[in-house]
């Protein structure tokens, strides 16, 4: 794709109604100008992360609305066990939710060579299926521990299976830069989960267990739909499939597994310490504040998704300049709606949650915070996933983890919902400033780096 050209009007003509004044406001223009060219991404990305905002905000608002719905089709206590399992749903899909992240990353740097991109699809979707039945055996003593119900427990297990749906096609179709595909399916699942508990609900069906299994198996039918109209353009090749290979994929994501783990608990320790130490009506104000808070890093994630797949097939980047522009740039689109949550918390979530939930604009805007900071963090961590360095994600996050876990001991049982909402703040905050020093050391160091290959060099036939 060919870089972008920001359209200015010729310097020479002065708009009607306007007034030259003499080269200082030339010269000052100018500067705007050249400021603007510096700071504006390439085209291809800026299309890429406008396609993936607007399809993941559509999808995610889809979403969201889901969860309104289950809050307000729900009692508050049956809405806290709801978010519950989801949490407890994060924990168990730690290998399923780490599998998939490196595929996209080989598969966009092999971009034109088919044979290439299938071999790590192959090898990939054997070591997901593996992962995916380990998960669920371990599935069965994680439910004990955590007293999940049978039902729950079928819940969580439907979960699962469609994580490994979801993850595997999203990021295979980032791989292939098809980001209008990947954004059309994930619009479908959430659309999918949410038609099926409204009309559950007219039929007097409510409870968080078939709510739970709702929102796993939603991506199953959201493939079953897509698949047969616009196919997966990657096939699966049985002979391409070795062992070898598939201790390379191993060997890849072991950090991503570490930084899976670290993430599950960071993301779901806050509300699991307000479930245990406060009661299921705090829980389900905190679950609800927090679905409205995720909507701050939408925008910031979507940069990272179009500059994951965009760095990787990069042969050569230096780090400083084109890291500069996108931060710059997810800055810029992160903070209009962490203003609006900060402003006017109190209005907004009274019309959009009720009465029945008076509590949710108290960590509000503190989560805001927290939500905007792991938003910015997510361009870093993805611009590092794309160079084939994940270990520094894996890192940061284990260090965010440990800053919510133990304020968050010490906050909740004193603070209540605004001390969970301090203690995951803070951990997106470590977070961003761990990565943050990583990537200025880099920077400063003037190193040029690229993706490396890793599969097949122990094959037979390579």
């Amino acid at each position: 794709m060919e870089p972008g050209i920001v359209a200015l009007p010729p310097v020479g003509l002065t708009p009607v109604g306007a007034t030259q004044s003499g080269p200082g406001a030339l010269s000052s223009f100018s500067r705007i100008s050249r400021l603007v060219q510096r700071v504006a991404p390439k085209r291809g990305l800026l299309r890429s992360s406008a396609i993936l905002f607007f399809g993941g905000t559509a999808a995610r608002a889809i979403g969201f609305l889901f969860s309104v719905a289950a809050a307000r089709l729900l009692v508050p206590a049956e809405y806290g066990l709801l978010a519950y399992g989801l949490a407890i749903v994060g924990f168990a899909s730690i290998l399923i939710s780490s599998a998939p992240a490196g595929l996209a990353t080989f598969v966009a740097r092999y971009q034109g060579n088919p044979r290439e991109q299938e071999l790590h699809f192959s090898n990939w979707l054997a070591v997901i299926t593996l992962l995916l039945a380990l998960s669920t055996v371990l599935m069965v003593p994680i439910a004990a521990v955590a007293r999940l119900s049978p039902p729950m427990l079928l819940a969580v297990i439907a979960n699962l299976v469609g994580l490994a749906v979801l993850q595997t096609y999203k990021e295979a179709q980032r791989g292939l830069e098809r980001f209008a595909a990947m954004t059309i399916f994930y619009f479908l699942a959430n659309v999918a989960q949410l038609i099926a508990i409204l009309v559950l609900a007219a039929f007097g069906r409510r409870n968080a267990a078939l709510y739970l299994a709702i929102y796993g198996l939603s991506s199953v039918a959201a493939l079953a739909i897509v698949q047969p109209v616009a196919p997966l353009a990657l096939r699966f090749i049985r002979d391409a499939v070795e062992w070898q290979r598939m201790m390379a994929v191993a060997r890849y994501i072991q950090p991503l597994v570490l930084q899976t783990v670290f993430f599950a608990i960071w993301f779901g320790a806050d509300l699991i310490l307000v479930q245990r130490l406060l009661d299921s009506q705090a829980a389900g104000n905190y679950a609800a504040a927090k679905s409205l808070a995720n909507a701050v890093y939408l925008a910031p994630s979507a940069v990272s998704g179009a500059v994951m797949s965009r760095i990787a097939r990069m042969p050569q980047l230096s780090l400083g300049g084109y890291l500069g522009r996108v931060l710059v740039f997810a800055t810029i689109v992160t903070a209009p709606l962490l203003m609006v949550f900060v402003i006017f918390g109190k209005p907004l979530t009274d019309f959009i949650f009720g009465s029945r939930y008076s509590e949710v604009s108290t960590p509000l805007a503190v989560l805001a915070i927290g939500m905007a900071c792991y938003g910015v963090y997510l361009v870093l961590a993805g611009s590092w996933r794309g160079l084939g360095k994940p270990a520094i994600d894996a890192g940061a996050t284990g260090a965010g983890t440990v800053a919510t876990v133990v304020i968050g001991l010490l906050l909740v049982p004193r603070a209540g919902l605004l001390g969970a909402a301090v203690a995951f703040s803070a951990g997106a905050g470590v977070q961003l400033v761990v990565i943050g020093a990583y990537t200025i050391r880099q920077v400063s160091a003037g190193r040029m780096t690229r993706l490396n290959a890793f599969m097949g060099q122990g094959a037979s036939n390579e």
